[in-house]
């Protein structure tokens, strides 16, 4: 009689109404005409007005929104029309006039028959959040200056005593010095490539463009690259557009980007090869190629590639991290482009990636090769 009485509650009990009444998310539901219908405790807690307050109001009266500092309402439209929203950040302004951060998505109610009668908005409080992330920003500075620091110190003091300032030094002691130096070489750039990821990961460090004459860029790249080549018989070869191309983009960055790519080409690939980068036009956006003859990527690994740490089986005894390709990755995504790969286990690797922002200065040239 016990688990009769039990089951017949249960079939009977409103479940989606008590989820939706104690989530900790806000949850308003608008008819046709944009009215807000009915909120949770969460919704009124966030806008900071009580449900009565709340209910028979247009939406845009209760909820202010802005995006970047912004004021917009162009969301809450959108929504009140019936349009369904893809999850968004912006801010909401309570009533006390406090800017609360949420993630805002909102989706449209349909009876059977596919009919729109309304439109629910969901919104998540990032308050907390956006606390941890503004710690997590002032870790990342102290790591910038307190850790880096000395480590550039020493390596400097090193250097020093390399070149003999303090006296000249016995074969022993210069090799010792040496292996020291360059183990805090790698240290330095470990800890650049740590903070440049999450500096690009916070949006704190964030590209500076400018005009770039890509043919020129690339070759100064390359030309760097050579000596490192020519150690393990590897020929370095490039192919360009035959007009001048001007990308608008930090230099920097893009450096990073090209060196860390023809730097992995380069270790992997075996003696008596050559690696290639290539620069194409290709519809709305430029597009470069790094290929090499390496022993490629196990499609296993492929999906994880740009993840940090982490590193493909076929790395093998290679010296690395796992930074280089997250931070490249970032730095592409930061530009509005993309970047993605083609390999297989054997036939070696091409890394591709395009950016948006160009010209093309029509003027005669011809590919290099070198």
């Amino acid at each position: 009689m016990l688990k009769e009485n039990l089951a017949t509650h249960q079939k009977s009990y409103d479940w989606s109404h008590f989820i939706v009444e104690n989530t900790p998310a806000g949850v308003s539901t608008l008819d046709g005409q944009g009215l807000v219908t009915d909120c949770n405790p969460a919704a009124g807690k966030i806008i900071g007005l009580s449900k009565d307050q709340i209910i028979g109001r247009l939406a845009q009266d209760v909820l202010f929104c802005k995006v970047d500092g912004q004021e917009t309402c162009s969301s809450l439209k959108l929504a009140m029309l019936g349009e369904n929203l893809e999850t968004r950040e912006l801010s909401l302004v309570s009533n006390e006039c406090q800017e609360v951060p949420v993630m805002l998505r909102a989706f449209s109610l349909e009876d059977d028959l596919g009919i729109k009668s309304g439109t629910v908005i969901i919104f998540q409080d990032l308050t907390s959040v956006k606390q941890l992330e503004k710690e997590r920003r002032h870790l990342v500075d102290m790591f910038a200056h307190d850790l880096k620091a000395p480590i550039v110190g020493m390596a400097g003091l090193i250097r020093r005593l390399r070149q003999g300032k303090l006296g000249p030094l016995a074969e022993p002691q210069m090799a010792y010095l040496e292996t020291v130096y360059n183990g805090m070489k790698k240290l330095e750039d470990l800890i650049t490539n740590f903070l440049d990821l999450s500096r690009l990961d916070l949006r704190v460090l964030t590209p500076l463009p400018s005009a770039i004459q890509v043919e020129k860029e690339c070759q100064e790249v390359i030309d760097s690259f050579l000596p490192l080549a020519e150690v393990k018989s590897i020929e370095l070869a490039s192919e360009f557009p035959q007009e001048i191309i001007v990308l608008n983009a930090d230099p920097l960055l893009f450096r990073r980007v090209l060196e860390n790519l023809l730097d992995n080409a380069i270790k992997y690939s075996p003696p008596q090869t050559s690696v290639i980068l290539q620069v194409q036009v290709n519809e709305k956006e430029l597009r470069f190629a790094v290929k090499d003859q390496g022993p490629g990527i196990p499609p296993k690994d492929v999906p994880h590639i740009f993840e940090i740490f982490y590193r493909a089986s076929t790395a093998g005894p290679v010296a690395g991290f796992g930074l280089g390709l997250a931070t490249v990755e970032r730095i592409i995504k930061a530009h509005g482009g993309r970047i993605w790969v083609d390999t297989a286990l054997g036939r070696g690797t091409t890394f591709y990636f395009s950016l948006p922002e160009f010209q093309i200065i029509k003027t005669p040239g011809q590919a290099l090769q070198l």
